[in-house]
């Protein structure tokens, strides 16, 4: 398969592998990768395979399988960290004082609408910066695989808005402001993060058709909060570019909107430090949830 994006540091090879940690983020429209070097966090190394259309679990599988044993970077199983981010629908942001791990499945339930269907796995882990547990799915198919693939390494499982949330929250305290929105958009969904004072006020994902349906969605959360967006920073993130006509739209309503930045807890190899990194924000960031 050949990669929309490839950035790397040509002095990475074989032996350095027991001294970085792997971070994926995978869905049903791109699986991406990227390599820190643990002992100054530094990104050395990232891959985007992006799709054209929605793929199905055993597309997505299929490609995972690809890319990993045709890779002989990525086919070592002795990183020393794995940290895969999956991206969908399917989760629920739980307080600490009410988590139960025994109704995990009922958490998602109760978030779908529906049960989780039976070939999905529930996972969950603590995000102690909210005193929150994001409790996810997973098709069994990928974690099963994974474990397998990666079982000489330390593997964690998240849920993408964990990452996102994490840097928001990191990105706010670097800035002047009392409200911020971070939002994280891809093709036909976005991902809304509110802010206040550095404490998470709201985390949902929308699914959306046209540019001026997601204004729509974010003046009407801002409003149920009793925000008004001339008083908010909007930080955006993921599939949008100053010239996009998303930013345009946008930009008609929220005067205080301007493109995220990569996080500033990394460092950076000259390769990657010239990519757009707000592309990448939730990628960054899963390296950073457990650092």
């Amino acid at each position: 398969m050949i990669p929309t994006l490839l950035v790397g540091d040509n002095s990475f090879d074989s032996d350095s592998i027991p001294f970085c940690t792997l971070c994926i983020e995978v869905d049903e429209r791109r699986i991406r990768f990227c390599i820190i070097r643990d002992e100054n966090m530094e990104c050395i190394w990232l891959e985007d395979y992006s799709f054209d259309m929605v793929l199905s679990q055993s597309d997505v599988f299929e490609r995972l399988k690809k890319i990993f044993t045709g890779h002989l970077l990525w086919s070592s199983n002795h990183w020393k960290n794995v940290r895969i981010a999956v991206n969908s629908n399917a989760f629920s942001l739980i307080p600490k004082l009410v988590f139960d791990s025994d109704s995990a499945g009922d958490y998602l339930k109760f978030s779908l609408g529906d049960a989780v269907p039976a070939d999905e796995r529930v996972l969950y882990h603590e995000l102690p910066i909210v005193h929150a547990y994001n409790v996810f799915s997973i098709p069994k198919l990928w974690y099963d695989w994974m474990i397998n693939h990666f079982q000489n390494s330390n593997i964690t499982f998240y849920h993408l808005t964990s990452p996102l949330i994490i840097g928001s929250l990191v990105s706010h305290a670097e800035q002047q402001e009392i409200r911020i929105v971070s939002a994280f958009f891809e093709k036909d969904y976005f991902t809304l993060i509110v802010s206040e004072g550095q404490q998470l006020i709201l985390c949902n994902r929308f699914r959306f058709t046209q540019p001026q349906e997601l204004v729509y969605i974010m003046l009407f959360t801002l409003n149920q909060l009793n925000f008004h967006q001339e008083e908010v920073k909007v930080l955006a993130y993921g599939e949008v570019s100053p010239s996009s006509d998303l930013f345009a739209e946008l930009s008609k309503f929220f005067p205080n909107l301007q493109i995220g930045k990569s996080p500033t807890t990394l460092k950076y190899s000259p390769q990657c430090a010239e990519i757009a990194g707000h592309r990448y924000f939730g990628l960054f960031n899963t390296y950073l949830v457990s650092s």
